[in-house]
């Protein structure tokens, strides 16, 4: 009887045994089974978020106004870590040295594209026969620049008895030594500021639209932009050699948007 017992005894022993094991094994398995599912998860550190663009290039994104072969110099020049050298050229219209357009757009471009351009700033009060025979021409080809912004003293021209083919001829010249200094620079040409009451000099801007287009060299028209209703005396200096504040201000606005695209 005794015996009987202690082998029932065993039986439910051995049986708790087996069912103990079996419980263990299938925890561990899933257990396991979880942990390799956990490995094979990327870490929220890992995990690719949807960041900025990979390369957004804002600097090139601006450029979308420029000329083609401009644009191209550029995205060269900063994949390679050099200065893309601006030079804006031209009369005492720049307003220089008293807070012009001219320097009002340098520090919007140095802003915009940080140190990826130089800006350099020639201001001369000069005819543009005088400009290409003498030694100023020398001083912006110095630079070696990869693009010129150029008011080709149209309205010193215009005072000073030059006309407009002398004046187209200038160009002509300095647009190849330009090209003989650096083969990829690109010119860029733009008329004085409007005046009221004139009789040849708004013939003389209308010539240099039409040379400059025949020629193929860009030219930024911001005639557009000035008043047409009479008011053009608030834009400009009481002697119209110059625009005024106002008049700098607006000019500075429509280069900015064409050299800092949206």
């Amino acid at each position: 009887m005794m015996k009987q017992f202690l082998l029932v005894v065993l039986a439910i022993a051995c049986a708790a045994v087996l069912i103990m094991g079996n419980l263990y094994w299938q925890e561990r398995t899933a257990l396991t089974k979880t942990e390799q599912k956990e490995d094979t998860q990327v870490s929220p550190k890992e995990k690719p978020t949807k960041e900025k663009k990979k390369v957004k290039d804002e600097e090139t994104e601006f450029t979308a106004k420029w000329p083609k072969n401009a644009k191209a110099v550029y995205k060269k020049k900063v994949k390679n870590g050099d200065p893309f050298k601006i030079v804006i050229l031209g009369s005492p219209a720049l307003g220089a040295s008293e807070g012009g357009w001219a320097p009002q757009l340098k520090e919007s471009l140095l802003t915009a594209y940080d140190d990826t351009i130089e800006v350099t700033i020639h201001e001369w009060d000069t005819t543009s026969v005088e400009f290409v025979n003498g030694t100023n021409v020398d001083t912006v080809l110095e630079e070696t620049p990869d693009l010129v912004l150029w008011e080709p003293f149209t309205l010193v021209d215009n005072s000073n008895g030059v006309g407009p083919l002398q004046n187209h001829d200038s160009i002509l010249i300095f647009d190849r030594e330009l090209h003989e200094t650096n083969e990829t620079a690109t010119l860029i040409l733009q008329p004085p500021h409007p005046i009221e009451n004139a009789t040849y000099y708004p013939a003389n801007v209308d010539e240099l639209k039409a040379f400059a287009e025949e020629e193929s060299i860009p030219y930024l028209d911001h005639w557009s932009d000035w008043p047409e209703d009479g008011t053009l005396s608030d834009y400009l200096i009481e002697d119209q050699d110059t625009p005024n504040a106002k008049g700098y201000t607006l000019w500075n606005d429509y280069l900015v948007d064409y050299f800092i695209a949206d």
